[in-house]
């Protein structure tokens, strides 16, 4: 009778197996608990940025607040993202980076040092021809599209420094300096963080995810050519199964860069972090996934610094 009343049938199961089962499910329970709770006090902010520059729109970035930010008068540093459509959730047309999700679980691991967040949104303008425009160096021109002219990177640099970045640390507070200031995006967003990181002095670490270095050669040309910048940690990526740009594939361009910034005296592990994505394709799915590896090396917490 206690058997039928257990749900149990004729299986012979033992009180020890029954509290054991019950062991695991309290576990599980308290796990899931203890990542609501992380999830819980999370505050995501929007603050509209105007623009000076009529190549440059103004835009509405949104900013995500780590759980701790409400309970002292601590500083943070930021992490700044391109592309913000697709930052946070429920993300654009393309798909969502869960950057959020990241974060939070990152930091309560202790593998990432809590941090603001602020997703930067893409100008969307001509079907997402000014999006390339405004994410590429001046050096350049689209080979794509080269009615568009040179790229206006720099100025989009202006607006990200002289105004996006100077609305939030007057805004929140921040860790402002260089060495606690990061800015990562993807193919062209990853581009124009690599040159963000190597042409101002406001960055110290970038995320250079599946970078779209065949819409500018002659930027890649002076990376390749250059030498080391002292201060700058540079986290680069590429999926196994990026094709299809004018070279061939993307995988070919990022591993020369990459050699070439070896040979200038980067170190693997330390200054620069190469985390190749086995079978990922070009697309947000394939960044969210190897988005927290990068968190951890952008802005290292406890745990991480530790090893």
């Amino acid at each position: 009778m206690a058997r039928m009343l257990l749900g149990i049938g004729a299986r012979s199961v033992t009180w020890r197996g029954i509290r054991t089962r019950a062991d695991r499910l309290l576990t599980l329970l308290v796990m899931l608990l203890l990542v609501v709770s992380a999830f819980a006090d999370q505050r995501m902010e929007t603050v509209f940025v105007e623009s000076d520059d009529a190549m440059i729109p103004s835009r509405e970035v949104r900013v995500w607040l780590p759980q701790d930010y409400d309970t002292g008068d601590g500083r943070y540093p930021v992490v700044y993202l391109h592309d913000g459509q697709n930052v946070f959730r429920p993300g654009g047309t393309f798909g969502c980076w869960f950057a959020e999700d990241a974060a939070a679980a990152e930091i309560a691991a202790g593998r990432m040092h809590e941090a603001i967040m602020v997703a930067i949104p893409n100008n969307e303008a001509d079907m997402g021809k000014a999006r390339i425009t405004e994410y590429q160096p001046p050096t350049d021109i689209n080979p794509r599209d080269p009615s568009r002219g040179n790229g206006i990177c720099h100025r989009y640099a202006q607006f990200l420094v002289g105004k996006v970045k100077t609305a939030i640390d007057a805004k929140y507070r921040t860790l402002p300096e260089k060495e606690h200031t990061a800015v990562a995006g993807s193919s062209m967003g990853g581009l124009v963080s690599l040159w963000l990181g190597l042409n101002t002095d406001v960055f110290g670490a970038v995320g250079v995810f599946s970078p779209a270095f065949w819409t500018s050669s002659n930027f890649t040309k002076s990376v390749m050519e250059g030498t080391k910048k002292d201060g700058l940690r540079i986290y680069m990526d590429m999926g196994t199964n990026e094709k299809g740009n004018l070279t061939g594939d993307y995988w070919a361009d990022a591993l020369a860069v990459r050699a070439a910034l070896l040979e200038q005296g980067y170190v693997e592990g330390e200054d620069l972090l190469w985390n190749p994505g086995e079978g990922d394709e070009h697309n947000e799915k394939a960044w969210a996934r190897r988005l927290p590896m990068a968190l951890r090396f952008l802005l290292p917490g406890e745990k991480a610094a530790a090893r």
